[in-house]
């Protein structure tokens, strides 16, 4: 089984993690640790236990928000935010945001991968954050998104083209 990496933002502070699955655990390595955690589902897509090691933890999803990435979960009655993003959309995210002040944004593949599918047309209105190009690479559908609000002008890609 393959492991994921992921960065986590939790308070302002950022982390690169890795999860690999084990069985019906979750072998999570973060900042030197590693963790074995299992997770049981009380109310799907609300309320899980988690155990980590010898511990037993309650956790209400409160908030998502799956296209950026951001959670409030209640754990011991203290909300927490986080945000999780995949390595290439964090790579894609620091790109954007160089471009973002300049008045204009040209996307760019992160990574080299496969173009699956455009989101977007020239001439459509996107706003910041919306989804542009659906790339596939390290066997995983990554969606790229516009660093800005504005107008499409030009897509240089067509699907299933390498870039």
């Amino acid at each position: 089984m393959s492991t994921e990496r992921y960065i986590v933002e939790i308070a302002g502070q950022r982390q690169t993690v890795a999860i690999t699955p084990r069985g019906e655990r979750w072998e999570i390595a973060a900042g030197g640790e590693i963790l074995l955690i299992e997770q049981a589902v009380i109310e799907k897509d609300r309320r899980f236990s988690l155990i980590v090691g010898d511990h037993s933890f309650l956790v209400d999803l409160v908030e998502k928000d799956w296209r950026t990435g951001r959670f409030a979960v209640n754990v011991m009655a203290e909300q927490i935010v986080v945000r999780v993003r995949s390595e290439l959309e964090a790579v894609a995210e620091e790109v954007t945001a160089i471009h973002r002040a300049e008045g204009v944004f040209e996307l760019k593949a992160p990574m080299p991968g496969i173009v699956v599918r455009a989101l977007a047309a020239p001439g459509d209105r996107v706003e910041h954050g919306q989804g542009l190009i659906i790339l596939e690479a390290m066997k995983m559908q990554n969606e790229l998104a516009s660093g800005m609000d504005g107008i499409v002008q030009e897509i240089l890609v067509k699907d299933g083209q390498i870039v």
